[in-house]
């Protein structure tokens, strides 16, 4: 499908011609007459235009039934917004059809750097003294090459491709206006490989202050320049956007190692691959195998964050092009950087009249002194947009009055000082007038939508979590008026409506506001749909909504988090949660930034319940991120009692040892063992688990014997004392199993023992059928029976029964693919044995 094509027997036009009225429309006339004498058919407007109108539909029509557009470039070429509206127009689809060449611009007066946007200066014609006769005649030369190589118009340019992103799309702004020059810019920018300072590959960093559409940016080129990057867009977002928060090199590297792994789990890296030592390598050799260029953007890098960080955060391979966004500046280490200031006059009174137009001139004038007012920010217009939508909308006129001089009766002062920090001065003040009668515009639906949305993190909220949390604060819920109070959000200009990509095929939400036509999940598929709320009205909503309300909402969303992570204890559905899990710390009170509640024991089950879903992820940084606060919470809290202590140290325990830190677990678990023993007992059940826990590590770092016999105490204590087809007994005898075949100091006595392995695991797996048999097929004790499968399938391969090892791998892979899904860390590891068995049979 093509943008448009000229109707048929419609002659095209060679040359459109793109000049400014006040400057050079005398050489326009001239060119156009010498054009034509040559024989060239050229499109010339001939009516002066004000600014403030839209590119007429015969304008564009004629541009996109040409051929090439020549823009009479001059000092004050960039000033008019038609030209700048045509040349982009011409550029856009002259690079889809793969040569910007298309443009061709004469100029007078201006320096070749100070051409912008820069990609006019592809094919550049200076017009020093030269006549109209001379130049067109060089003209003329050009179009008839171009048309011999390519007869097209600009009207056969492709439609723009959708790119494909990892892990998912970037939510654009359906409210996005202008920033063509930028767009441009960083076109340029990224393909600038040739700068001093671009490490190896192109660096492209967007700053602004909050609001001024720097992510809206980067989705808009991405969907529009897809050809630049046809390896596909892969995204990780950081937490930056709050500039009163001290950017943390290690809390900035955990975050990034988080949307990696995300990426890595959307490109279906196997378990191994995706363990935090060698995540970044098997990155780098995935996408480096692309062989084709694509783009990595790291969104909302913090202020203040230390330069020496900037290459950790960058594309990992040489074909990668890097785009960055901040609140900050970066003084080194990137090609090009690109600073957002407000929107031009033209393209902010777009922005502000884009739902309903002026009636009178007098209309257009205070919508004019609106777009002044708000500074040209793209968020602030938005909302005063969705403002004019309202039922008791009375004009331009009378909302310039009231945002300008707000009732004394709105207590501003708090909002103002608290979005200070986030806005240049003269901006808090118009924009907080303006969040805060959009705000009370809303429905009670709208919001109540919003105002659970602001107690959790900046990241898209799940409809779903959104449902449970006003149900669970005593406000009317229900899935049909979370879908029309995020409606009634969305057309405000206050929230966006995503959706996952990492569950369902990307759709288009943008423009939808209607969300009753949406699936509702109701086939038993997680809902992908999400709420995306911009940092800056997240926190002037926590503002408007007084103490006791957010306390309200934040404990139910306790409540609600809880309860949809216990849930995957039985159900196995740790990748439907997944969405959930970064706003955890949000309602814990553990996110910068945010209200800092205490951690009581409701929040520290929740945190505990969190960790246990990252480890069942594969996450295990993520897991000891939440851990270590949860265990210095325990010890600080009086009315935490030691046995929870414990709990909480034996978790963190695990968490180290998941991520490979075994000292560091060895060292807990040799405080955590004697203590339990003497709160408990020696054959009490956490005792025994705390025991079995140290063997394990023991055995990761190497002491094969004495893990052997620490899990031989701790079996035959659980056989005597629970049974020996009990669970825990069961799980033990497995990680005896697995001590038992890494015992020997010799050839002979390894194979001897993992031998003895191998009988271990066949009777184990006798018992562990059994009971699986009892629970059901998709239970814990179905997967202990895989888990031993796995085990007597290492021995095997080790022994060099490889065709029994593959037919064991095989069918733990089959196994867990079943019960726990295609992606999880088990499966993809149980996947990875059987390629290797197939691979040793041939």
């Amino acid at each position: 499908m093509t943008i448009s094509s000229p109707d048929a027997g419609e002659r095209p036009y060679d040359v459109f011609i793109c000049y400014r009225w006040d400057d050079t429309k005398q050489l326009a006339d001239e060119l156009h007459q010498a054009l034509t004498a040559i024989g060239l058919h050229v499109f010339q407007d001939e009516r002066s235009m004000d600014d403030w109108d839209a590119m007429a539909p015969e304008i564009r029509a004629a541009l996109l039934s040409s051929r090439t557009l020549l823009p009479l470039v001059t000092p004050g070429f960039p000033r008019s917004v038609h030209c700048r509206q045509e040349v982009h127009l011409a550029l856009d689809c002259a690079f889809r059809l793969g040569r910007t060449d298309r443009v061709m611009a004469v100029t007078s007066g201006v320096r070749p750097d100070d051409i912008r946007p820069s990609e006019l200066s592809r094919y550049r014609i200076p017009r020093q003294g030269r006549s109209a006769r001379e130049l067109a005649v060089r003209i003329a030369e050009r179009v008839r090459a171009l048309a011999a190589e390519d007869d097209g118009t600009f009207g056969d340019a492709p439609l723009p491709s959708s790119p494909d992103w990892f892990p998912e799309h970037l939510p654009g702004s359906r409210h996005f206006h202008g920033r063509h020059a930028e767009l441009w810019e960083i076109h340029e920018g990224l393909r600038a490989k040739d700068k001093a300072r671009n490490m190896g590959h192109p660096v492209v960093s967007v700053s602004g202050v909050g609001g001024q559409g720097k992510t809206a940016l980067c989705a808009q080129y991405a969907r529009l320049f897809a050809l630049d990057h046809p390896g596909g867009v892969f995204l990780v977002r950081l937490s930056g956007s709050d500039r009163r928060v001290r950017a943390s090199p290690d809390a900035v590297r955990a975050q990034f190692a988080q949307g990696l792994r995300a990426i890595g789990r959307k490109l279906g890296l196997t378990a191994d691959e995706l363990a935090s030592d060698r995540l970044p390598g098997a990155l780098r050799t995935r996408l480096k195998n692309l062989a084709q260029p694509y783009l990595w953007i790291v969104d909302d890098i913090p202020s203040g964050l230390d330069v020496e960080l900037l290459p950790e955060l960058c594309a990992p391979s040489g074909n990668g092009r890097t785009l960055l966004t901040t609140r900050g500046r970066f003084t080194k280490g990137v090609s090009a950087e690109i600073t957002l200031g407000g929107l031009d006059a033209y393209d902010g009174l777009s922005l502000l009249t884009g739902h309903r137009l002026p009636t009178a001139p007098g209309e257009t004038n205070a919508a004019k002194l609106l777009t002044e007012l708000l500074h040209g920010h793209p968020l602030g217009l938005t909302l005063a947009a969705g403002l004019t939508t309202r039922d008791d909308f009375e004009g331009y006129a009378e909302l310039y009055r009231q945002l300008a001089t707000p009732d004394p009766e709105d207590d501003l002062l708090e909002l103002v000082q608290y979005l200070g920090a986030e806005l240049p001065a003269g901006y808090a003040r118009p924009f907080a007038a303006t969040m805060l009668r959009s705000f009370r515009g809303l429905t009670d639906a709208g919001r109540d939508v919003l105002s659970a949305a602001g107690v959790l993190a900046a990241e898209p909220v799940p409809l779903t979590l959104l449902d449970e949390i006003l149900a669970g604060s005593g406000a009317p819920g229900g899935p049909a008026r979370v879908a029309d109070g995020l409606a009634h959000a969305v057309r405000h200009g206050l929230a966006e409506l995503t959706e996952s990509t990492d569950l369902t095929e990307s759709t288009d939400l943008t423009e939808s506001t209607d969300l009753t036509e949406l699936t509702d999940g109701s086939d038993g598929a997680p809902d992908p749909r999400a709420c995306a709320v911009h940092p800056l009205i997240a926190r002037a909503t926590r503002v408007l909504n007084p103490p006791p309300t957010r306390r309200k909402l934040r404990d139910a969303a306790v409540v609600a988090l809880t309860q949809a992570l216990s849930a995957t204890r039985h159900s196995f559905t740790h990748r439907a949660v997944a969405r959930s899990l970064p706003h955890v710390r949000a309602v814990t009170g553990l996110l910068a930034g945010m209200d800092q509640w205490s951690i009581g024991a409701d929040e520290r089950y929740l945190l505990d319940e969190t960790g246990r879903a990252y480890e069942q992820l594969g996450d295990g940084k993520a897991s000891l991120r939440l851990y270590i606060p949860l265990a210095e919470a325990c010890e600080e809290a009086p009315e935490c009692d030691e046995y929870t202590r414990l709990v909480v140290r034996l978790h963190l325990a695990s968490a180290h040892f998941r991520y490979g830190q075994f000292s560091a677990a060895r060292s807990l678990q040799e405080d955590v063992v004697p203590r339990m023993r003497a709160l408990l007992g020696p054959a009490a059940r956490e005792t025994l688990t705390a025991q079995d826990n140290l063997a394990n590590t023991l055995g990761a770092l190497g002491e094969h014997e004495a893990s052997r016999l620490l899990h031989t105490e701790v079996y035959r204590a659980l056989r005597d004392g629970t049974g020996p087809t009990d669970a825990d007994t069961l799980r033990v005898l497995g990680n005896l199993v697995i001590a038992v075949g890494r015992c020997g100091d010799t050839d002979a006595t390894r194979r001897r023992m993992r031998m003895a392995a191998v009988r271990y695991a066949r009777g184990a797996h006798v018992l562990w059928r059994r009971a699986a048999k009892a629970k059901g097929p998709k239970s814990w004790e179905a997967l202990g029976a895989l888990d031993i499968m796995n085990t007597l399938g290492k021995n095997l391969l080790e022994l060099g029964e490889k065709d029994e090892a593959h037919d064991a791998f095989r069918t733990v892979w089959e196994g867990r693919r079943a019960v726990l899904g295609e992606h999880h860390p088990d499966t993809l590891d149980a996947w990875e044995n059987t390629i290797i068995a197939e691979e040793g049979l041939s």
